[in-house]
């Protein structure tokens, strides 16, 4: 066996040796925020070593994913990204800071899963169709919240817009939790959420679902039908979430925690309860991860300008 190899084992065997952070680009209680807080202590117990969860949230997620962009790449600080930060930010804003391919590793996929189109239970709105009426009827009448540009809230409303040719007012907030509150209080018309944040609101009555922008329908909200069966044909959005380590982490390092991310997602209570949420577990990680990543990027990068969405 060689140095190298020697060498390459030791540090894969010995890591980690100290806690290790993960930077979530979210306020607490958002989806990205929920999912991670499901994962860290199955993780943790893995590892043998603690991770602690930080929020840094702001800017779509930009000021999270660049505080590890510029870590020590040692695999001690990482990332809980998603669509936005590691794929639509490229596309909607003029400068991220970083390159959400080039400045990380992918470890390990969480989930996947589509977007809730929901209004305050007081709404005028009983439906899909409804809410098109009034904004032909009115154009630009409504508006919406979402978690900041280029977010999965953000891109269900442009698509819904673009396929329905209709106008709505953008109303960025830097996470779930604030949409939601708002919502609830009068303050917004509608939102495209995530149905692991919407969904306490729906079963409790303070939101109402009208549709999934899902192609089926999900065992989480069961009765609410895809937007694309009731009113717009070929409307689908589907969101995904994940880990990564800063460029230039060692292999051996970026390796394991792939594994071990998989591991726990993989656990029947892990699944169990992302299912319950309303989230498709997917546990691809390294070069897997790394392959879909390339080939959602290039998708919305495709989606963007077929929408003619631009820039910030």
């Amino acid at each position: 066996m060689s140095f190298v190899t020697q060498q390459t084992i030791a540090q894969s065997n010995s890591f980690p040796q100290k806690p290790i952070t993960l930077i979530v680009p979210y306020t607490a209680g958002g989806g990205v925020d929920s999912i991670a807080r499901i994962i860290v202590p199955l993780l943790s117990e893995r590892l043998g070593q603690r991770v602690i969860i930080e929020n840094k949230p702001g800017v779509s997620g930009m000021v999270g994913a660049q505080f590890v962009a510029k870590a020590a790449p040692d695999g001690y600080t990482l990332l809980a990204g998603n669509t936005t930060t590691n794929a639509t930010n490229y596309y909607l804003t003029k400068s991220s800071g970083y390159h959400p391919l080039k400045d990380f590793v992918p470890l390990s996929l969480w989930d996947r899963g589509p977007t809730v189109l929901v209004v305050p239970t007081g709404s005028k709105f009983q439906s899909v169709n409804d809410v098109i009426q009034e904004l032909r009827n009115k154009p630009g009448s409504l508006n919406y919240g979402s978690s900041g540009l280029g977010s999965a809230h953000h891109l269900s409303a442009e698509v819904f817009m673009h396929l329905t040719n209709t106008k709505m007012q953008h109303v960025p907030y830097k996470g779930g939790p604030g949409v939601m509150a708002d919502l609830i209080g009068g303050q917004l018309d509608l939102a495209f959420e995530v149905i692991p944040v919407a969904s306490p609101f729906i079963k409790s009555g303070r939101l109402r679902a009208l549709g999934v922008s899902s192609k089926t329908e999900v065992p989480a909200l069961p009765g609410v039908r895809p937007i694309a069966d009731i009113a717009v044909p070929g409307y689908q959005m589907e969101t995904w979430q994940g880990a990564f380590a800063p460029i230039g982490t060692p292999i051996e390092i970026t390796d394991k925690l792939g594994r071990e991310f998989a591991a726990v997602v993989e656990m029947p209570q892990v699944r169990q309860r992302m299912q319950e949420l309303g989230l498709i577990p997917d546990s691809r990680h390294n070069q897997e991860f790394k392959e879909f990543l390339q080939v959602d990027f290039a998708m919305w990068g495709k989606l963007v300008k077929d929408a003619n969405i631009k820039p910030e």
